[in-house]
């Protein structure tokens, strides 16, 4: 009760600033946004033989799953 939730009348004013960094790697300058991050991981557990059917995808439960793919409890 003592430290209530802030409210967007208690933040203080934030500037916005636009900054562009057009990329080298081809002719538009353009880059990709957020793939990186989507492509990995199934990519590294693929050679092992899991398959994730259910969520969320821990990482206790994919040590399981991998553990189970090879013949281990």
């Amino acid at each position: 009760m003592d430290y209530p939730i802030p409210r967007a009348d208690d933040l203080p004013l934030v500037e916005t600033v636009r900054m562009e960094f057009p990329s080298a790697r081809n002719p538009l300058g353009l880059e990709g946004v957020g793939e990186g991050g989507a492509i990995s991981p199934p990519a590294a557990i693929a050679p092992f033989g899991v398959r994730i059917t259910e969520g969320p995808p821990t990482p206790a439960r994919i040590t399981a799953l991998i553990g189970a793919a090879r013949g281990r409890p």
